[in-house]
């Protein structure tokens, strides 16, 4: 039998940051809740099981919710991120009454306009969102996010082991068009056997590819990149400790934003770059010589919220282009 721990009443990660909701430069509180483990777990780089537990009952759910809520900043929060251990609508790791429960939470936030959860294709259904929606205030809006890393088939399934299709993300993009949902895509940086110069060009061919897929269903996206870390306890940490894998640098993920807006496809005030490793990475995160590091990530995140290059655009450091 596993003994509950005062770990599960407590969220696994809380952050709060900028972000940008058409056009207009917002905050965001993003609740990483300690769930049961996810019940694919084949990906190579994910090390979210760090943060799951065995035995989480609807009252950890909603201990962890409370906890997280009276702990945080709620002031100018107009977005409000809820992802898991694993999937927000696998009914093993998130019950249809906690489900419930947080989207009736979330309604009673007044400065919240916009929730995001995250799921696997494989349990996400248009009942389940209508369900989750009817919670909800009519002024909120809601937000499906999905782990597609990349757009290319080989990286994905065979070097990521995603377990993806092109077919079940556009089945997962059809519905956010049924529900009037905002599709959100992880896009990863770095992911294992490219070199620099694919890392970059990967991110951005899957940019547009989400991109095509969201504005051919008429529908608005978000494009969220995640730089590499190396999470404890995954098959990317024996690579990084055994010397093959390297990470990007942060001029990577800066390249990766510049040619993203420049897509002929690209949907204005649309990326997000996330910026923190859930205290999986022993601080083994995508970074550049040390000196520009503080900079360089504050720059990044400083244009979450404002959608603006020139920040961008004014960095340097002996390291760029190294």
């Amino acid at each position: 039998m596993i003994k509950q721990t005062y770990l599960d009443d407590q969220p696994a990660f809380i952050a709060s940051g900028p972000t940008n909701i058409d056009g207009q430069e917002t905050r965001m509180l993003t609740l990483i809740f300690r769930t049961p483990p996810c019940a694919y777990n084949q990906c190579t780089m994910c090390g979210f099981d760090n943060n799951a537990s065995g035995k989480i009952k609807d009252q950890n759910i909603a201990n962890q919710y409370k906890t997280g809520i009276s702990t945080a900043n709620l002031t100018g929060v107009r977005k409000l991120d809820l992802p898991t251990a694993g999937s927000f609508y696998n009914d093993d790791e998130m019950s249809p009454a906690s489900r419930k429960y947080l989207f009736r939470e979330a309604s009673m936030l007044p400065e919240v306009e916009h929730v995001m959860v995250e799921t696997r294709v494989d349990y996400l259904t248009i009942e389940k969102v209508l369900e989750s929606q009817e919670q909800l205030r009519e002024d909120q809006e809601f937000e499906l996010a999905i782990g597609l890393e990349s757009a290319n088939d080989q990286i994905r399934n065979q070097v990521l082991r995603k377990g993806l299709s092109r077919r079940g993300f556009e089945h997962f993009a059809d519905i956010c068009q049924e529900t009037n949902s905002r599709l959100r895509a992880y896009v990863l940086i770095g992911a294992p056997t490219l070199t620099k110069e694919q890392v970059i060009a990967d991110a951005v061919e899957t940019a547009r590819y989400i991109y095509e897929v969201a504005t051919a269903r008429g529908i608005d996206t978000f494009v969220a990149f995640k730089p590499m870390f190396v999470p404890k306890g995954t098959e990317l940490e024996i690579q990084f400790n055994e010397g093959e894998y390297e990470l990007p640098t942060l001029w990577d993920v800066v390249e990766v934003i510049k040619r993203t807006t420049e897509l002929k496809c690209f949907q204005p005030n649309s990326i997000w770059v996330g910026m923190y490793d859930e205290n999986l990475s022993n601080d083994r995160v995508t970074q550049n010589c040390g000196e520009c590091d503080t900079e360089v990530s504050k720059a990044i995140i400083k244009f979450n919220g404002t959608q603006d290059l020139s920040e961008l655009e004014k960095l340097t450091c002996e390291c760029k282009g190294s």
